[in-house]
């Protein structure tokens, strides 16, 4: 699905939404009334902005394509936090209302349905976007977002408590809850799918300290260079959680790779992955590859394990023997943080255009260019920066920095293609 249908669809079903509410709601009146009506506009439109976050969830590749996991991410978010200050302040005017009207509260079930929902709601957003700064758990991080497709039906049942059979406004819920079902029966069709398509470890390779390669085999899965994979691995009949890992290896191979680096609970355990191990992979998602761009000169951007995208991108290139004029800026600490180094070397004779610039931030003894990535780095290779596409993989500073010196430099936003370095 395209970013204008989306979004095409999205302003449909608002206006509905408040058309529904316009149809249950007698205008022009005064007093604590508006309250009344206030609290019900908050409440349809506070879970249309809720649900729209479950459809940002569901990994369609219709959606997935036309936003890629970058802006994915950030409607995602966006679309809870209004969801549930509408939410919130639906529960407020109401209250409030009733408060004024009897002087007292009256909470039956499905009020009490509601507020958890409500409380629910508010729990998980907290812990969701401040799982890093309180130090949870990636796997617990997760299994927060689960407990949203338990709230969000309790929602749903409180809101049919005042829904007038016939009305516009009783269909709409009736049509949000089959649209969920729906959701639901994607999630488990894809979970049966992914079950029925084991893939199997081949290989474990060490490609430098704390960086390790991880080989498959199993059914073709065909994918763009750049793409990445959810992945789970079943380690002595124990099943991890899903986790996204960029592949690493060209769509041109047998057997599919990714590269990661020891960083978290996960991926320090990697290493002790052996052959034969199982493993179940959802793929392929992402927008970051340079078979999306137009035509042109591509400059990679790479800082760390970022290198993987560009990896796969590479590797492709090589093998399908494609002439592109490409620069390789990859940043890191030191030479120890290197990987792939001979086959980079081996890359850059074979790949005809191929300019690979390494640069070290934090190894004074390193004769070549020292530092980070910026604009003046890039200059120096590249005194024409216009007419290229830019591919920036990184930490979020880097690739932040990066890009906004980009844009100064009147880079079209068209022309900077980022990926997300973390979630």
């Amino acid at each position: 699905m395209k970013v204008r249908l989306f979004w095409f669809i999205f302003f449909m079903l608002l206006v509905v939404t408040v058309y529904a509410w316009l149809d249950t709601t007698r205008l022009g009146t005064f007093g604590i009334l508006y309250l009344r009506h206030a609290n019900r506009l908050f409440a349809v439109t506070g879970l249309l902005f809720l649900f729209m976050q479950f459809v940002l969830s569901t990994r369609m590749k219709l959606i997935e394509e036309g936003f890629g996991l970058d802006k994915m991410l950030f409607y995602h978010r966006f679309f809870g936090r209004i969801g549930i200050i509408l939410i919130a302040m639906h529960a407020l005017f109401s209250l409030t209302f009733v408060l004024l009207l009897t002087g007292r509260l009256n909470l039956h079930l499905f009020i009490w349905l509601g507020i958890a929902a409500l409380t629910g709601f508010i729990i998980t957003a907290a812990l969701a976007l401040n799982y890093k700064r309180w130090n949870i758990a990636y796997e617990s991080w997760k299994n927060i977002h689960l407990a949203n497709y338990i709230l969000f039906p309790l929602a749903l049942i409180h809101v049919f408590d005042n829904a007038v059979p016939g009305s516009i406004h009783y269909y709409l819920w009736i049509a949000f809850t089959a649209a969920f079902a729906a959701i639901l029966i994607h999630k488990l069709w894809r979970f049966v799918y992914i079950r029925k398509n084991r893939y199997e470890v081949v290989e474990v390779k060490k490609e430098s300290e704390g960086i390790y390669s991880l080989y498959f085999k199993g059914k073709p899965l065909h994918y763009k260079p750049g793409q990445f994979m959810h992945l789970r691995l079943l380690w002595n009949g124990l099943l991890s959680s899903s986790h996204p890992f960029t592949i690493s290896s060209s769509p041109t191979w047998k057997l599919i790779s990714i590269t990661v680096k020891e960083a978290g609970d996960f991926t320090s355990t990697i290493k002790d992955t052996k052959a034969g191990d199982k493993a179940f992979i959802d793929a392929p998602y992402g927008v970051f590859s340079f078979l999306n761009s137009d035509a042109g000169e591509l400059v990679f951007l790479a800082g760390g394990i970022g290198i993987t995208p560009f990896m796969s991108m590479l590797r492709y290139l090589a093998d399908k023997k494609i002439k592109k004029k490409v620069t390789l800026f990859w940043s890191n600490r030191s030479e120890k943080n290197l990987c792939f180094q001979d086959e980079l070397e081996r890359l850059e004779k074979i790949i005809d255009g191929l300019e690979i610039v390494l640069v070290m931030s934090g190894q004074e003894d390193w004769a070549g260019e020292k530092g980070r990535i910026n604009i003046e780095l890039i200059k120096k290779y590249l005194p024409q920066l216009q007419g290229r596409n830019y591919f920036i993989c990184g930490p979020p500073p880097m690739s932040k920095s990066v890009i906004e010196e980009l844009k100064k430099m009147n880079i079209p936003t068209q022309k900077i293609h980022r990926e997300v370095f973390e979630l």
